[in-house]
């Protein structure tokens, strides 16, 4: 039976009773969808929780059928599925064509609209009008559709024109690209994924609405879906924006840091706090409080482990390495590192994030006149100076940690790989195919912090905290504030222990190189 703490009968009373918006400030392992749940069943008239992505929607839906909550008094979903289900209310025979705006290009081409000159750069045209609409341009106080000033924008932000060729041709690409946007917005019956939220508010179209619209994770969220959120919104409706600026940690990505605040400030919002994480057990909220000093340990939390290793300690105990646990980092580079010698050693793992994976293969195979690892290795030492060049100058520093990230990462893979006696970038390829994966299950978890968000083991190893937290690159008050985010959100993940764990000792070529041989040797 669910025994709410005096934080949480406060906020689910509020809900019942109260007229306002809230925002309601969860710590990590508060026990938010809990909480959130148990206000729906009491709260007056309809509601619709926002999720923020399908797999916490899916369980969403799972826990309230299980608590005997009609579909028609709550229910959950992702912005997108909202967004599309009240789409096809206007407009009935819609059709989801993912490759919707490849198609538009490729019909120009075929006519050609598009001409030689940019056919060769269509893919980034696409890819900038996905962001465009990501971005809400066209929609209503969010800026024309014709102001090249936002496009611009977007092109800087995203890192669009990152090589030569493409950078000549830039105005070119934007205008074709408002032009595409356009033709893409009078397709109004053939939509794709961006479409689902994008659509419905640039049409204006009529959505159901709620009494109560609640955003999960809301820390995250960006203009267009606190747009459809109050779209989804009754005259006199509630917003409820859960979350925890302190797990803000996407800035990078477009997301507003100051999210939460927005949305106090645009739904005049009262905020209500939930402090006493149930996930950490008391010393690991102690470290924990050294980033956010107000998070509490539940009076009935074990004492739980804080404690250092080396790589080497670690694996001498290597029944700890198994799905209980996980391996955290700031940076991609020291977990490939670790991952190769956890596989040298037989010990199963798999590092999460399969499009961290595919961003490393698509800069490994960028330049088609390399074969081999040294040509490539050379090639990326080149590639990492430019970005470097490029973006100090503008203070984009995390667009220069992100470079030396993917930088030393291959690195550490062609090694591994030459190490195997394998000397071509196609197995650069396959190595790294072979370390990446979504949704690691079953065994031996290793992941960056960001991956590492929403989710909890009972052993968290924290590797190479002190040479990686904060990011060096990190100058911008912003920056500081969201590596300082991330700390937390690290010490957060674990249930029980927390290890701070050295990186591995590097090998160490030996005096007496056998390889080699000596001239007795060879005399005998």
């Amino acid at each position: 039976m669910f025994v709410p703490s005096p934080q949480q009968a406060a906020f689910i009373e509020e809900a019942k009773s109260g007229t306002s918006s809230i925002v309601l400030v969860a710590v990590a392992g508060a026990g938010k969808t809990t909480t959130i749940l148990q206000a729906v069943q009491k709260m007056r008239g309809s509601s619709i929780i926002l999720a923020f992505n399908k797999k916490i929607a899916e369980e969403i839906k799972s826990k309230l059928q299980k608590a005997g909550v009609d579909w028609k008094k709550a229910e959950a979903s992702t912005v997108h599925a909202i967004g599309l289900r009240n789409y096809r209310k206007t407009f009935p025979n819609v059709r989801v064509v993912q490759d919707k705006v490849a198609n538009i290009t490729s019909s120009w081409i075929e006519s050609g609209r598009i001409g030689p000159e940019l056919q060769p750069h269509t893919a980034v045209i696409c890819q900038l009008v996905s962001l465009a609409k990501q971005n809400g341009v066209g929609i209503i106080g969010q800026g024309h559709i014709d102001d090249t000033s936002i496009w611009d924008d977007i092109v800087e932000h995203f890192d669009l024109f990152d090589d030569e060729q493409t950078a000549k041709k830039a105005d070119d690409i934007v205008d074709m690209a408002i032009e595409v946007l356009k033709e893409s917005n009078k397709e109004s019956v053939i939509i794709d994924f961006d479409d689902m939220i994008y659509l419905p508010l640039l049409y204006q179209i009529r959505f159901f609405t709620y009494d109560n619209v609640i955003i999960d994770e809301a820390q995250d969220t960006n203009t267009i879906r606190r747009l459809l959120a109050a779209c989804l919104m009754k005259h006199n409706a509630r917003l409820f924006a859960v979350g925890d600026p302190h797990q803000a940690i996407y800035g990078f990505t477009g997301a507003d840091n100051d999210s939460l605040d927005i949305i106090k400030d645009t739904f005049k919002a009262k905020e209500m706090p939930l402090t006493v994480t149930y996930r950490c057990p008391k010393n690991v909220v102690k470290f924990a409080q050294n980033w956010v000093s107000h998070i509490q340990a539940h009076e009935s939390a074990p004492a739980g482990t804080i404690s250092l290793e080396t790589f080497e300690q670690m694996m001498q105990n290597r029944e700890k390495l198994n799905a209980d646990a996980a391996i955290l980092c700031r940076n991609t580079r020291p977990l490939v590192t670790a991952a190769f010698r956890l596989i040298r050693e037989k010990i199963p793992c798999r590092i999460e994030g399969r499009d961290i994976g595919e961003a490393l293969k698509k800069l490994a195979t960028r330049w088609k006149s390399c074969q081999t690892t040294a040509d490539l290795e050379e090639k990326l030492e080149e590639w990492v100076e430019r970005e470097k060049e490029k973006w100090l100058p503008r203070k984009k520093m995390a667009k220069v940690q992100e470079a030396e990230d993917k930088f030393e990462t291959l690195k550490v893979i062609m090694d591994a790989c030459r190490e195997d006696k394998q000397d071509t970038v196609q197995a650069v390829v396959a190595y790294i195919d072979n370390i990446f994966a979504d949704n690691v299950a079953g065994i031996l978890t290793l992941s960056t912090i960001h991956k590492s968000k929403g989710r909890e083991w009972k052993r968290v190893y924290w590797l190479d905290r002190f040479n990686t937290c904060p990011s060096k690159y990190a100058t911008l008050d912003w920056e500081k504030e969201q590596e300082s985010n991330l700390c937390y959100v690290a010490a957060t993940r674990s249930m029980g222990e927390l290890i701070e764990l050295f990186p591995p000792m590097p090998k160490v070529q030996p005096v007496n190189d056998n390889n080699k041989q000596q001239p007795a040797e060879k005399a005998a």
